[in-house]
């Protein structure tokens, strides 16, 4: 245990008071590398411990120990692997002030197989005076309006956290981030607007966290609720009471720091484990945390038993409550959504774990808007729309889904709006007609498309053909470039960009997971979209 402390001490005793603010920008991902290793160093040596014993993992041994309690619940990091950049996210990166997760940026290509990223950055952009001065004196800033920035190419994934929901105005150019019930935030301690008079007296920070428990609306701001450390945890977080010196409203969105990324636990995880208890992101939180007892009566009374909320297969992850397009029948497209509301697990002797996703699918609301065009058959799957989950179940498994969905969410948290955003790429009817039944669609054609602009409802698009020099289905993958030519259409005409307005936007099938990659091809580079061969349709026209 002596050497075990040795290191997890060496690990984390990196005192960073002396390091310039560029130094720091190249240091951001090294914290979350060290808390990694120190923690798995101290899970190893103490796997065989229990919390029954005295002795949480790491002893303390000091006060820069590092206390290493039970294994981490849920895995973070199965979040940032490579696999889960995609065109169009937002993702949250670490500021280089110290590492906390509140720059933002939005993912605008993915190169493979050598991985890489252009990324825009999100600049705040605020419209209140004394919002303004908080800015001007390069006070952090996590929540209002952006607007897009610099860019930049990069390898480096570990200054990524967590992705965002981030709103784009339609019309404005302006993009908005605000705390969304559910969600886990640091607040700014002692916090007060007027830092922006001595900004040099206010670049260190401590923090108290909250759980979010309603969406904010300029009118009433938004109500959260303390979340205090539970002592004999590496980092689950619990509410202690209900009263007025527990939950309260926030109006200035400047006092939240940053998001947390955190899992909902469910008492059933280990011993002890309080009520209204979440896990949050080890890489997101200070170094040092104020830690509270779990009183008796808040822990919870469900007993310890093998449910797994959180998996890893095939390079995908799931949680209860995401919302992922899966396949069922019709030349096995992605043209269904269902929400995860149960996973189960089982594993027989030495056999493959079988995992089993229960999903709620999501059926399309009724009647569409007026300025849409609905289908004739009801039978027909939609594409895009606003949704809502079934509380029927039905069982999945994780071989039949394509990719998850981020959809805007409704502010009583039933609806989902799902439609087509830049730089995603969509399959699309190429005959397209309201009377297309669910028969049809066995022998329909096809064409693939990617999003331009989507302003005033309506959606530019730009048409793609396959890269015929490329062949990799034994990798499950097809490529295509932009088009040049519209040829044997005779709605829009021959120009390979047009324009599918808002009233027939059912004329999108399906979103099809695509990565943008650099090829060599007669010995020329090209930059074409890399797609899984199953989330491709088989009738293409442009093939």
């Amino acid at each position: 245990m002596e050497v075990v402390f040795l290191k997890c001490l060496m690990m984390m005793n990196i005192t960073v008071n002396e390091l310039t603010r560029r130094e720091k920008a190249v240091k951001v991902g090294e914290k979350r590398q060290r808390d990694e290793y120190a923690a798995e160093i101290c899970n190893t040596e103490e796997q065989n411990s229990r919390r029954g014993s005295n002795d949480n993992g790491c002893a303390e041994r000091g006060e820069e120990s590092v206390q290493c309690a039970d294994p981490k619940v849920n895995d973070f990091d199965k979040g940032r692997a490579d696999a889960n950049f995609a065109v169009g996210q937002t993702w949250a990166l670490c500021d280089a002030a110290d590492g906390m997760p509140r720059v933002y940026a939005q993912i605008r290509k993915v190169s493979a197989p050598s991985f890489g990223l252009r990324i825009t950055y999100l600049e705040p952009d605020p419209e209140d005076e004394k919002q303004i001065q908080w800015f001007e004196q390069d006070l952090p800033v996590s929540t209002g309006k952006f607007r897009l920035g610099k860019n930049e190419n990069t390898k480096d994934i570990s200054k990524f956290s967590h992705l965002i929901e981030c709103n784009e105005g339609s019309s404005t150019g302006h993009f908005s981030v605000y705390p969304r019930k559910g969600e886990t935030w640091a607040l700014f301690k002692n916090w007060d607007i007027n830092w922006s008079s001595e900004p040099d007296s206010h670049r260190s920070y401590e923090y108290e966290f909250v759980e979010i428990l309603s969406d904010y609306a300029d009118e009433t701001g938004v109500f959260v609720s303390y979340l205090h450390k539970a002592k004999g945890f590496a980092s689950v977080f619990f509410r202690t009471g209900t009263g007025p010196a527990d939950i309260f409203r926030i109006n200035s969105l400047y006092r939240f720091s940053h998001m947390v990324p955190s899992f909902k636990l469910t008492g059933t995880e280990a011993n002890g484990v309080p009520n209204d208890a979440y896990e949050l992101d080890q890489a997101a939180l200070p170094k040092t945390i104020q830690e509270v007892m779990v009183p008796s009566h808040t822990e919870s009374q469900n007993k310890p038993k093998r449910q797994n909320i959180y998996f890893a297969s095939k390079g995908k992850v799931f949680q209860t409550g995401q919302i992922w397009s899966f396949c069922s029948g019709y030349d096995d497209l992605p043209l269904y959504y269902g929400k995860i509301q149960k996973i189960t697990f089982t594993q027989a002797f030495k056999e493959e774990p079988v995992i089993k996703l229960h999903i709620g699918r999501l059926k399309v609301t009724t009647p569409f808007p007026k300025d849409v065009i609905d289908w004739k058959d009801r039978g027909m799957p939609v594409g895009c729309g606003t949704f809502y989950a079934r509380k029927a179940l039905e069982i999945i498994s994780p071989y039949q889904v394509s990719h998850q969905v981020f959809p805007q969410v409704s502010l009583d948290g039933t609806e989902y709006t799902i439609l087509p955003k830049i730089g995603e790429v969509w399959a699309i009817y190429r005959y397209w007609s309201c009377h297309i039944d669910v028969e049809d669609l066995e022998f329909g054609l096809y064409d693939i498309v990617e999003v331009l602009d989507d302003a005033l409802g309506d959606y530019k698009v730009q048409l793609l053909e396959q890269e015929s020099y490329l062949d990799d289905r034994e990798d499950n993958n097809r490529y295509f470039k932009g088009a040049t030519e519209y040829v044997y259409n005779e709605v829009e005409g021959s120009e390979p960009i047009f324009t599918i307005p808002k009233s027939e936007r059912i004329r999108f099938s399906n979103k099809v997971h695509a990565l943008r990659v650099t090829k060599e091809i007669h010995g020329e580079l090209m930059d074409l979209f890399c797609m899984e061969f199953n989330a491709v349709p088989i009738n293409i026209l442009h093939s």
